[in-house]
């Protein structure tokens, strides 16, 4: 229970962050950084696309937990990057820190869901997805609001901070998770050896 709780505050948590950049950027971007917005989330989402499969690859080799904390790292270092993006910044560094987000949005989503279900049983599944989802969900529908409130009170520049926080704090809930994770398979006969038919 202590790390279902966990995983799904960290769900929420990355939801702040991501979501908050990706409803808000068309703003910022053009009021802060006078640059095309459209392209940039383009990129993030094409980069998401092409990581999806290699992402469930990599955390059926190392495990989930650790794909989605590398993933979590990935996307804290774009929105870092991002805190010091100016108008005069270069358009390479923007595209690069949108695709470093979209390829660490992939790792993160694609093995967050299946950690939450690896959690119950087999007639608890749509309870489970209903967590999920709930945290989610109710991140992605408060983040707009509460990043759009301090934008207004403190000026538009607190958008990258702002998703930079939250990712970290979902480092340090989702580095306490203890269960969830892909089990290992076990190896059979000379599989086990190392030794090839």
């Amino acid at each position: 229970m202590r790390s279902l709780i966990l995983i799904l505050l960290s769900i929420a948590l990355w939801y702040f962050g991501y979501n908050a950049v990706t409803s808000k950027y068309s703003v910022y971007a053009g009021n802060i950084l006078h640059k095309d917005y459209n392209t940039t989330l383009l990129l993030a989402q094409a980069a998401a696309i092409v990581a999806y499969l290699p992402a469930g690859i990599v955390a059926s080799k190392i495990g989930r937990k650790k794909t989605i904390l590398a993933g979590i790292t990935m996307l804290f270092t774009a929105f870092f990057v991002g805190c010091f993006l100016t108008a005069s910044s270069p358009n390479w560094l923007m595209t690069a820190m949108f695709i470093l987000a979209g390829v660490a949005w992939a790792t993160i989503n694609v093995n967050s869901f299946p950690m939450v279900v690896e959690m119950c049983s087999g007639s608890d599944i749509g309870k489970y997805t209903g967590y999920y989802y709930t945290a989610a969900m109710a991140a992605q529908s408060a983040t707009p609001m509460l990043s759009g409130l301090l934008m207004d009170q403190m000026g538009m520049t607190v958008l990258f901070p702002y998703a930079a926080v939250f990712v970290a704090l979902a480092f340090v809930t989702m580095f306490c998770v203890r269960h969830g994770d892909a089990k290992p398979q076990a190896k059979r006969g000379l599989e086990a050896l190392d030794i090839d038919d």
